[in-house]
């Protein structure tokens, strides 16, 4: 059979960069796809995780669709990963004039989920089988903790970004281009 690395990366390409799934998306959150990028990763116990820099700040609106599996078969599996124990989850932060939100992120790789962190907006357990969306003002980073060497297994996800446009937004500019906007 193919690596799980290979499977994620057919439905990267074979799903989430099709025509129906960015439907789906309109469909589910009123928001139009107009591109995207994404990619396949794995984070292993111990070893990986992504960090929050300015660099990742999103100017423009996003919408993330994440496809996270972990093994989280079992009351103890399923538990680390909820309560955040072992890490692994996608976080998302306000970013700050002064850049200090990417450095509390940097210093917070090893911090538990649930600690106080007044930039932190959102937190996304990692899960079997899940998709999680979030729309993503400008503004916002997103980054996913440290991996404990204590975790269950790797996290792996196909992460995507869409550039997004309000689907009301883009009837309203076509008014506007057909001259049907009142004065």
């Amino acid at each position: 059979g193919d690596s799980a690395g290979a499977q994620l990366h057919a439905i990267r390409t074979e799903l989430f960069a099709s025509e129906p799934f960015a439907r789906l998306l309109a469909a589910m959150t009123n928001l139009r796809p107009t591109a995207y990028k994404g990619d396949v990763r794995r984070f292993r116990p111990g070893l990986d995780y992504t960090v929050a820099h300015h660099g990742i700040l999103t100017v423009d609106p996003r919408l993330d669709a994440t496809l996270c599996v972990v093994d989280d078969e079992g009351d103890l599996n399923s538990s680390a990963w909820d309560f955040g124990e072992v890490g692994g989850f996608e976080c998302y932060i306000a970013a700050d004039e002064e850049g200090d939100a990417a450095d509390a992120a940097t210093a917070a790789v090893y911090k538990a989920q649930g600690e106080d962190d007044e930039d932190e907006l959102l937190s996304v357990s990692a899960s079997f089988n899940t998709l999680s969306l979030v729309h993503r003002d400008e503004g916002l980073m997103r980054f996913v903790k440290y991996v404990s060497h204590l975790a269950p297994s790797s996290r792996w996800d196909v992460a995507m970004q869409y550039t997004v446009e309000g689907i009301e937004d883009s009837d309203d500019e076509e008014d506007e281009e057909d001259g049907d906007e009142e004065d």
